[in-house]
This record gives C-alpha cells, sequence and structure tokens, in this order.
C-alpha cells in the first residue's frame, strides 16, 4: 500500500477556510489576453459567466487563470474555489460534490444542496463549476438555487454549452490566434519544455502547423511534445498525411474543431507503442487520478506486464497524454487525463475489454478498502484517511460498478460497509455520501449489517428518531448480527433517557469487545467498541470502570501508534476526569486532542472536544469564557451536523452545566455570551479554545479544596491508610478492588513525593491537626459532595458516605 511509504498528509481544515483550492501552475500560461479581459470585466458586473467552446479549446485553462488573478488581487474574501466535474456520472451527486470540493463537511441526509446554501450564504467567494455540459439541468438547478439564496457568491462555469439560467453571460473561448502569434507563442513554450532547438527559419512551418491544428491548444500541445522524437518537418508532413483519416463519432465529431481533435489524437496514438496505446485506452476508465500502484493493479494483463506499468506511464506523460502532479496528501506522484483525451482513450478500448477492465478497477478498489478496514488502527491510520480522500470518486464508481451487476451487489455491500469501518467519512465530513452508498446497496440486496451500519451513522449524528427504523428492520433481518449487537448498545447508550436503563450498554460493550480481542482479526473494529465501552463507562459507569477503561483505552492507542485514535482516547480520559476527577486536567487533555485533530484535519472531533473545554471552563469557574466557547461548540455542530441535544448523555451534562452558569452568569449575559461564541470565526473558536485558561478568569467553584491537590477518592483513601487499613480493606469499605486500592496509594504517594505507606499516613494526620487548629470548615466538604452528587458525578454513592462518615469521625476525635 503506497500510503504506508509516505509522510503524514497535510492538513485540509475543513469549512473553506484559506484562499481556495485553485490547483498548482504546472506550465506557463500563453495569450489571451483578450479573453481574460473581456471575461474578468463580465465578472465584476454579473453573478454568472459561462466559458463555452469546443474541447480541447482551453476552456477549463481559462477559468484557472481568471481564478487565479482573481484571487491574488484579493477580489474575494473567502477565495476562488474549483470544482471539476468531469468524472461525475450522476447528476443527484452534484450538491455533495460541489460541498465535498470546498471542504464543507457534508454530514447531512438530505441530497446536499440545502446544507451547501446554508454553508454558502454569508460566504464572498467565485465558485469554477468546470466541465457541466454532461450535467446541465443539475447544474442549471443548482446554480440557480445558490445565486437566488447566496448574495456573496459569483460563479464561473466551463461547458461545451451554455447553462441555461436567468441572468447568465456567455464568452465563447476561441481557438489560440495564429496570425496574432498565440498559438505560436504556445507551441514555442512547450517545444521549450522538451529540450528542442527551435530557430527564426522554422517559423513558417511552426505557422503552418498551427493552422493545420486550428489553434486548438490542446492539439498543439500535443504536437509539441512529439518533438524530441520526431523533427518539425515530420510532425507537419505526417498530419497532413491522409493516413489520419478521421474517425468520425458521436454527436458533434463531425464539427470543423472536433474533426481536427480528433486527428490530433489519432495522430498521437499512431506514435504511441502498442503498450502506451493499451494503457492509454485502460486507463480511461479512472474517474479522476490515480497512482501508479492503481494502473498497474487494473490496466496490466493481456498486452501489459506490471513491471512495464511505469515506463509506460512515462512514455504517456512525455506525450502529453497524461498530466503527472505531485499528491498533496502522500507527495506521491498521481496521474490523470483531461476529459477529452479520456473520451477518446474510451472510445480505443475494445468493446470485449469494457466490463473486464471496469470489473479490474472495482476489484483493485474493493481490496483497496478492505485493506483499510484492517490496518487503519495503526501507525497509518492518518495516512490511511488522506489516501482514501484521493481515491473518494474511485471508490463511488467502484460500488456502482458492483450495482450494476446482478451478481455482484453483495460486493457493493461489503465496500459500502467497509468504508464505514474504516471511519473515514467521519474523519473527511462525507457521512452525507456513505448513508447514500449504503441505501443504494441496501436497495439492492437488503441485510441487518448495512441497516446497522446506516444505524450507528445516524445515532452518532444524535438521530436516534431516524435510526430507529433501521434497528428494527435489522433485528427482523437478522437478530443475532454482531454489528446490530453492538449498534444495539450504542443506541441504549446514545439515545436512552433514563440513565439508570441506558447503564445495561456498559456490559453489552464490554462484551462485543471481548469478543472482537478473542477473534483478533479485526483491530479496528476493537477499538471502536473498546472507545464507545470508555464512554459509556464515563457517563454511567462506577469511578473504578470509568477509570480503568479510560487507562486501557490510551495504552492500547500507544501500542498501535494511532495518532487520531489517540485524539479520541485523550478526549475520553479527558471526559474521565470532567466527571470523575479534575476539570483542570479534562482541560488540559481536551486542547491536546483539538490540537492534534485540528493538525491532522478532522472534521469530526473538534465539535467534541469544544464541547468537553466548555464544560471543564465552567467546572473550573471561569463562566464567561464557558459560554463563549459553547457558542462556539454550537457553530461546529452545525457544521458538522452533530445533534448534541440527541446524544443523550452529552445533553444530560451539559443542562446542568447551563443552570450553573445561567446562575453565575444570569440569563441576559449568558445569552450575550453565547452569542458572542458563535459569531467566532473558525479560526477564532481555535484560538479561543487552545488558550492557555488565564488564572483571573477562574472563579471559586464552591468545592473545598483538599490538601495536596488530592482528589476527593484520594484523600479519602489517605485518611484509611493512616487509620492503619490494608488495601483489601479499603477495597471492601469503597467498593473497589484490592489492586486498584494499592494502585491508588501508589499514585498518592507519587503526587506527595511520599517513600511509604507509613509517611502517608503522618502526612495525613499533619492535615487533621491543621484542621484542628481552623484550616479546614468541614461544612463546605458535605456540601461540596452533596452538590456533586446532585451534578450527576458517577463515584459510587457509598463512597461519598464513607467519606463523610470517615472526616466526621477523625475531626470529632475519640
Amino acid at each position: 500500500m503506497a500510503a504506508h511509504d509516505s509522510d503524514r498528509p497535510s492538513h485540509q481544515a475543513p469549512v473553506m477556510s484559506g484562499r481556495g483550492n485553485l490547483p498548482a501552475e504546472t506550465t506557463t500560461f500563453v495569450g489571451r489576453e483578450t479573453l481574460l479581459a473581456e471575461t474578468g470585466g463580465r465578472l465584476r458586473q454579473a453573478r454568472l459567466v459561462t466559458l463555452t467552446g469546443t474541447g480541447g479549446v482551453g476552456k477549463t485553462r481559462a477559468a484557472v487563470q481568471l481564478g487565479r488573478q482573481a484571487r491574488d488581487a484579493g477580489v474575494y474574501r473567502h477565495g476562488v474555489w474549483m470544482v471539476s466535474l468531469a468524472g461525475l456520472k450522476d447528476p443527484g451527486l452534484l450538491a455533495r460534490t460541489v460541498a465535498q470540493s470546498l471542504d464543507i463537511v457534508d454530514n447531512s441526509r438530505e441530497a446536499g444542496l440545502a446544507h451547501l446554501i446554508e454553508s454558502l450564504r454569508d460566504k464572498h467567494l467565485l465558485l469554477i463549476l468546470d466541465n457541466c455540459e454532461h450535467l446541465l439541468a443539475a447544474a442549471q438547478h443548482l446554480v440557480h438555487d445558490l445565486l437566488r439564496a447566496c448574495d456573496g457568491l459569483t460563479v464561473l462555469t466551463t461547458s461545451r454549452e451554455r447553462i441555461g439560467t436567468y441572468g447568465e453571460h456567455i464568452v465563447r473561448v476561441p481557438p489560440l490566434g495564429v496570425t496574432e502569434g498565440e498559438a505560436v507563442r504556445l507551441f514555442l513554450d512547450r517545444a521549450g519544455a522538451t529540450g528542442a532547438e527551435l530557430d527564426d527559419s522554422q517559423l513558417g512551418e511552426i505557422t503552418e502547423l498551427c493552422h493545420l491544428l486550428d489553434g486548438l491548444p490542446l492539439a498543439i500541445e500535443l504536437a509539441a511534445a512529439r518533438l524530441g522524437e520526431l523533427s518539425l518537418t515530420d510532425i507537419l508532413e505526417q498530419l497532413v498525411d491522409r493516413r489520419f483519416s478521421l474517425l468520425v463519432g458521436g454527436d458533434d465529431m463531425g464539427l470543423p474543431h472536433h474533426q481536427t481533435l480528433q486527428r490530433a489524437f489519432e495522430w498521437s496514438a499512431a506514435h504511441c507503442s502498442p503498450g502506451e496505446k493499451l494503457l492509454w485506452s485502460r486507463l480511461s476508465v479512472f474517474p479522476a487520478n490515480f497512482s501508479r500502484a492503481a494502473a498497474e493493479a487494473v490496466c496490466t494483463g493481456e498486452g501489459i506486464d506490471r513491471e512495464d506499468v511505469l515506463d509506460l506511464l512515462t512514455g504517456l506523460v512525455r506525450k502529453s497524454i497524461l498530466i503527472a502532479e505531485p499528491s498533496p496528501v502522500s507527495r506521491r506522484t498521481r496521474y490523470r487525463m483531461l476529459e477529452t483525451v479520456a473520451q477518446f482513450g474510451a472510445r480505443m478500448l475494445a468493446p470485449d475489454e469494457r466490463v473486464p477492465v471496469r470489473q479490474a478497477h472495482a476489484d483493485h478498489y474493493r481490496d483497496l478498502i478492505a485493506e483499510a478496514a484492517r490496518d487503519w488502527f495503526s501507525p497509518h491510520e492518518v495516512r490511511w484517511m488522506g489516501t482514501l480522500r484521493e481515491e473518494w470518486q474511485n471508490i463511488r464508481v467502484a460500488i456502482a460498478f458492483y450495482l450494476s451487476q446482478p451478481a455482484q451487489v453483495e460486493f457493493a455491500a461489503q465496500l459500502a460497509i467497509d468504508v464505514g469501518r474504516t471511519r473515514f467519512a467521519t474523519f473527511a465530513g462525507l457521512l452525507g455520501q456513505t448513508l447514500d452508498l449504503l441505501e443504494n446497496a441496501y436497495r439492492a440486496q437488503p441485510s441487518a449489517a448495512i441497516l446497522a451500519h446506516r444505524a450507528w451513522i445516524l445515532l452518532v449524528q444524535g438521530d436516534a428518531e431516524a435510526a430507529a427504523p433501521h434497528l428494527r428492520q435489522a433485528r427482523i433481518l437478522a437478530p443475532h448480527d454482531p454489528q446490530l449487537l453492538y449498534t444495539e448498545a450504542a443506541h441504549q447508550f446514545l439515545a436512552e433517557e433514563n440513565p439508570v436503563r441506558a447503564k445495561g450498554c456498559v456490559a453489552t460493550f464490554r462484551v462485543v469487545l471481548d469478543q472482537l480481542i478473542a477473534d483478533g482479526d479485526t483491530p479496528g473494529d476493537a477499538h471502536m467498541v473498546e472507545l464507545f465501552y470508555a464512554m459509556s463507562a464515563c457517563f454511567l459507569g462506577d469511578r473504578d470502570t470509568a477509570d480503568r477503561s479510560t487507562r486501557g483505552l490510551l495504552t492500547s492507542v500507544e501500542e498501535h501508534h494511532a495518532e487520531w485514535s489517540g485524539s479520541w482516547a485523550l478526549w475520553t480520559r479527558g471526559l474521565f476526569e470532567l466527571l470523575h476527577g479534575e476539570p483542570h486536567q479534562a482541560y488540559l487533555l481536551a486542547q491536546q486532542a483539538l490540537a492534534t485533530q485540528h493538525d491532522i484535519g478532522d472534521t469530526w472531533g473538534p465539535a467534541f472536544n469544544l464541547w468537553l473545554l466548555a464544560c471543564a471552563t465552567a467546572e473550573l469557574g471561569a463562566h464567561q469564557r464557558a459560554a463563549r466557547l459553547f457558542g462556539g461548540h454550537w457553530s461546529q455542530e452545525r457544521t458538522s451536523r452533530i445533534r448534541f441535544a440527541g446524544l443523550r448523555p452529552w445533553a444530560r451534562v451539559r443542562e446542568k452545566i447551563d443552570r450553573r452558569i445561567r446562575q453565575a452568569l444570569g440569563d441576559d449575559e449568558y445569552t450575550a455570551e453565547l452569542a458572542r461564541g458563535a459569531a467566532l470565526r473558525p479560526e477564532q473558536v481555535l484560538a479561543l479554545a487552545l488558550e492557555p485558561l488565564p488564572a483571573a478568569e477562574r472563579k471559586p467553584s464552591g468545592k473545598q479544596a483538599l490538601p495536596g491537590g488530592l482528589t476527593k477518592q484520594e484523600y479519602t483513601i489517605a485518611g484509611l491508610v493512616a487509620d492503619g487499613l490494608t488495601s483489601k480493606q479499603i477495597g471492601e469499605r469503597l467498593f473497589i478492588s484490592p489492586r486498584t486500592a494499592d494502585r491508588h496509594v501508589v499514585n498518592i504517594r507519587a503526587k506527595l513525593g511520599l517513600p511509604n505507606r507509613l509517611a502517608l499516613a503522618a502526612w495525613h494526620h499533619e492535615q487533621i491537626r491543621r484542621f484542628e487548629r481552623g484550616g479546614i470548615d468541614p461544612g463546605p466538604v458535605e456540601r461540596a459532595l452533596d452538590a456533586a452528587l446532585e451534578g450527576g458525578d458517577m463515584m459510587a454513592p457509598a463512597l461519598y458516605d464513607e467519606y463523610v462518615r470517615v472526616e466526621r469521625d477523625r475531626y470529632r476525635g475519640p
């Protein structure tokens, strides 16, 4: 797997940050001064401009150049964004494809247009939709609705014909002028890249060649690419030669410019080796860019050996059939073809090869996803996320192929399920598309596993109502399906209103986890169950189980060196500290997790870390900052489409903390701070969340601080050690195991710097003497314990009773 050997992918910040996503410039832009000036003027006056013209005339390149000029001049506050539609075959995915290209999180169940409008409504940007001609009706509808709802939006489209939306301004892109010298300048520029040496005596031949090619930029580039192997005279003679008869086909291939382009393609193909020509035709099945490994897997056999693929790819790049670009994710080379080049390649593909090559393409990506599902919980985790992001279009096409083959629909279902198992769609904000894929697979072949995966996605988004019918149907189809047992536990954990009834999920998660550990072949699946086990233990279990499970989760991710999973383990430990330990520790752990998730481009985790930071901040008494963080969290919640009110454990904690903040600030100030936080830009929310908490903002919480920085449980255990109890006796008294009690004693001694239990007993007696001199008021201690119980602290009530009894007895003396 190529992703294993590459560096971590570069961060791709969600929600449209930065200046846009225009492709890097790999060759010089030549000419078109008049076209650029005219179109730039139209864009300043109109909100929809379409560049029309024949294939290969340079519409895309002109659009990119216009976008680059606007970006560099800072015309659009939120940048210039380009969406390539050439590989999109399903009009129903248009809105989702646009959202994905704009780095907009797309976790919505709806088709995507409403969410796209919501995301762009307050943005000022230029949106370039490239290659719209095969999606005219869908593009017309999309552009119309976007422009009507988003005042700050300007749209530039490229298409062989007009979009047909009201207010559209048409700019026709002509071939490069030959007499004006633009075409000759382009040829000379591209010829120079081949190392060919041309002089002024050859200008006549160059001009004749450009005339012969009708000034079409793509045809000129194909001809110039041959100069390293053929002389200018040879190229000219061969293009004039009638051997290159026109294979006219298609709706408009008989038009003059299409004939010229067709002749250029035929001529290029004639100068390819048999292997290059065959590879060109087979590569046409890729809807988007691809790696060398993918080309080897899909295109070898029947005339192409695997060891020859690299040389063949290199040859096609030199002939300008392929474009080679470094991947921003893996930094390895990826290849792509222009749409017109791919179309010619598809026509060269023999009829009896079309299905087998598509089959090879689908099988390769099924194998890739299966490997990712097995391997993602590893040091390669973040690289896998980047790889799957790059391959997403190929994955969708693979699923579509399997669905088109009645005997292979089960492969579509397994591929869609494996995508869910990788958690990639959660990471990248593509849960909406994943729900679509699962729905399509279910229609073709109903199964409980698909329903369980759909239900799980809906549950973690806080939509238990939508998940419920999937669970009911899954129980009918296969009540003992392993995935269903896990999802049922998730439903009990996330959706059950009564926390007493919800507690049963903790034991169920443990049972499922033990089964997966015993199987041993799905570490990623086991990790996900362990994560939910630890979270449910924190919210619903006793302190000891929560402590043990969160520590175990941290140990597991450390052993697997999984960076993204590590951030979630930190978050879960922070949750433990919030509910059972020290809020300041929760604050620090959430910051660490949030910084990691931002760095790697996670679109899902930040909402949960903002929630935890806001809760911890409130517990520390910084109520204004907590309210503002909750406002920022609200914005992140809307972006990620997570409904935290539907995640009942989170909602219960939030409701209690909300009451405390309102009591401290008053309703009006709390509402104002929420609004201020919600108005912050994403980068401002991040900066606020990652700031150290100023000591001046922290206010007394009403809880009595305990000596030595010990937690409530640690101070209780220290008192029992001072009473001479063994670890076994302490365990019996506090309903914990002797081993856990002993570990607590060791941790307490380490925290206080004490060498043994005798020293710990002496230390505790000293605290009592200080109390007798007036250092501690037992009243606030009891009130703090009562408040903790009312606030939902999950430590066993018996522990509190024991704490109060021991302290009272000690304070009263014999």
